[in-house]
């Protein structure tokens, strides 16, 4: 008799558990995930994320459209970062000190403030410039006009206190479609980016980063 009972408390809460929440397998950016089948739009449980060739890059887990427990990113297999989101401690970040020395504005009120960071935003999901050459299509205006040479596409955009993306802007202007191509490739990126903090609270951002294309006269398309 307590042998039964046993079983079912494991097995009830687990049935609950199963009713409650809907896995979601989104082939466009290749990513499953749960979510409350009261509300589609809060994500619950495991999640796991893979890059264009199938490989696992990102794997983590909701609590009530919360990220918590540890989450982890790949980069063609290798670890670049793993972070603890129940005591926010980075226990992996390959790429994080490349962020030091740059200046950035914290946006207030709508006003743009230039302030010394007690953490700049940090984006665990690997190297930016490798995760864009990885995405990147060229561009059919650049293909018409066989560009060669070396480019450099700079963006502007918003991380705010939560550490989502916002506002994509370029500031240069390379044309040939290059700019545009590099913001498709922005706004696919998955939202892993840690908040800028100023003293112990999260602020808004703005955040500038340059990526470099060289194109080799000979290269045919």
């Amino acid at each position: 008799m307590n042998k039964q009972i046993l079983i079912l408390l494991i097995f009830v809460p687990t049935m609950m558990f199963a009713q409650k929440t809907k896995k979601v397998t989104d082939s466009k950016t290749n990513e499953k995930y749960y979510v409350l089948k009261s509300d589609k739009k809060v994500r619950h449980g495991e999640y796991k994320r893979s890059d264009i060739f199938g490989m696992e890059m990102i794997r983590g887990h909701y609590n009530m459209g919360v990220r918590d427990s540890i989450w982890e990113c790949f980069f063609r297999g290798n670890l670049v970062s793993k972070y603890d989101f129940i005591n926010n401690k980075i226990i992996v970040c390959e790429h994080c000190l490349e962020t030091k020395g740059k200046s950035y504005r914290v946006i207030e009120d709508g006003n743009k403030i230039d302030a010394i960071l007690s953490r700049p935003p940090i984006f665990l999901g690997g190297d930016l410039n490798m995760l864009i050459m990885n995405e990147f299509r060229m561009p059919i205006a650049a293909i018409e006009k066989k560009i060669s040479g070396r480019m450099t596409v700079t963006t502007v955009f918003t991380v705010d206190n939560t550490g989502l993306t916002s506002n994509f802007q370029s500031k240069t202007q390379v044309g040939y479609g290059m700019e545009e191509e590099v913001k498709r490739i922005y706004k696919t990126l998955p939202d892993l980016w840690l908040p800028g903090i100023v003293g112990e609270n999260p602020v808004d951002v703005e955040v500038e980063h340059s990526i470099s294309f060289s194109f080799a006269e000979s290269l045919k398309f």
